[in-house]
């Protein structure tokens, strides 16, 4: 029977979970799939972790733990790209197969570190890195390696997702959504990554990285975030179809890759629509498979570690692959630029300074003429006051053509 020794590195929610899981389901691994993994070794910078059941070494020293010569898999959950990314490189270097849920790590430093694992014949699990427990990311790379993706949408915040929900759903203002989230665990005590819309970037980063094989980085992603949105946006858009949600989205077209995370006015029939609260949901169309929609959790300690222990057993079986792009043909342009007007998906404060009418135009462009697919009209992303200008022109229009 094959023995894998694991070092973990960071011990909060994920990593906690992490030892839980690892312990408890060590029997079952070792009856289904005969291989014994074996946790010895666990970095805390506190020097102690919370959990009576481990018997194993633990070292205050992070760095200290690539270079144990009892360890073969390092699985860092602390966060972050400073530590992380140095704790990357050394256990790399020290012939360690790396395994991470970090999506700042993988989205900024990836190529870097899978160039590196590539020369040394070793691994990066990153599945859980975007998506936590939904198994996106091996679904792309294996499900559907002999297809051309042509795009992906979905919603991978759940943060934003639960706040715009209890918004929609329940009127809440943002600042009391967002408090009911931080009360539940839904968001951190400083939410700005969710908030702005730089975590959905980089997870709708890697999402492209695999889709359409190219070098792409953060910087790639026009991104905004959630904080501008009001009731009574929720409550225009209502009126109009529509709800808002915090979307992202790529589509590989002919020379260029469209690529962009925003909250989006959605039809209120689609899938997409209906996912609420910290639930994620993506959904990948292909030339040979046509969609198929993955919901789910997306983050959690526990549906999180149920993915890093799917790379690991990937790796105990010898199932894995390194993915290393050097560059993509293809120029990535922002959403805000599809049509050369700026405000067709992002309705900015500057748009209250236009004329109504010409806000009515621009909304119907977006809407009507320039659907994303044949299932889908994403549209323009709400701000306060704009979409209340936009009821007004399509009210002036009306009576104007009865009278």
């Amino acid at each position: 029977m094959q023995k894998i020794n694991i070092a973990l590195c960071g011990t909060g929610n994920v990593g906690s979970s992490f030892i839980d899981l690892i312990l408890q389901s060590k029997e079952k691994i070792k009856s289904n799939y005969n291989v014994e993994l074996n946790l010895n070794l666990i970095g805390s910078r506190k020097g102690k972790i919370n959990n009576s059941d481990f018997k194993g070494k633990i070292e205050s020293d992070i760095l200290k733990v690539p270079m144990s010569n009892e360890v073969d898999i390092i699985v860092e959950l602390i966060g972050g790209t400073e530590i992380s990314y140095e704790l990357a490189k050394l256990s790399l270097k020290n012939d360690k197969h790396f395994v991470t849920a970090n999506k700042s790590l993988i989205a900024e430093k990836g190529q870097e570190l899978f160039k590196l694992a590539s020369d040394r014949n070793l691994h990066i699990g990153f599945e859980a890195s975007v998506g936590g427990g939904i198994p996106i990311l091996r679904t792309i790379r294996d499900g559907l390696i002999s297809s051309k993706i042509n795009w992906f949408k979905g919603i991978l915040n759940g943060t934003s997702n639960y706040i715009l929900s209890k918004m929609y759903l329940e009127k809440q203002t943002y600042e009391d959504a967002l408090k009911s989230a931080q009360k539940l665990g839904f968001a951190e005590p400083d939410p700005s990554l969710d908030i702005n819309g730089t975590d959905a970037a980089q997870k709708t980063a890697i999402l492209s990285f695999l889709s359409f094989s190219g070098k792409i980085s953060p910087q790639d992603i026009f991104f905004d975030g959630i904080k501008h949105i009001e009731p009574i946006d929720m409550e225009y858009g209502k009126e109009l179809g529509y709800v808002i949600k915090p979307i992202s989205i790529g589509f590989n077209e002919e020379e260029k890759l469209l690529l962009g995370s925003f909250p989006a006015f959605i039809q209120q029939d689609e899938i997409i629509a209906n996912v609420n609260f910290e639930t994620n949901v993506i959904e990948v169309n292909s030339k040979n498979t046509n969609s198929t929609a993955f919901q789910g959790p997306g983050a959690g300690g526990y549906p999180t570690s149920s993915s890093v222990m799917n790379d690991i057993l990937d790796i105990a079986n010898g199932m894995f692959s390194i993915a290393v792009h050097d560059k993509h043909d293809k120029s990535v342009i922002l959403c805000r630029d599809r049509f050369g007007v700026k405000p067709l998906y992002y309705v900015s404060n500057n748009l209250r300074e236009m004329d109504t009418t010409m806000v009515g135009q621009i909304v119907d462009q977006a809407v009507y003429q320039y659907s994303l697919s044949p299932s889908v009209a994403l549209s323009v992303v709400s701000s306060s006051g704009t979409l209340s200008a936009i009821n007004d022109t399509r009210k002036s229009a009306g009576s104007q053509s009865t009278s």
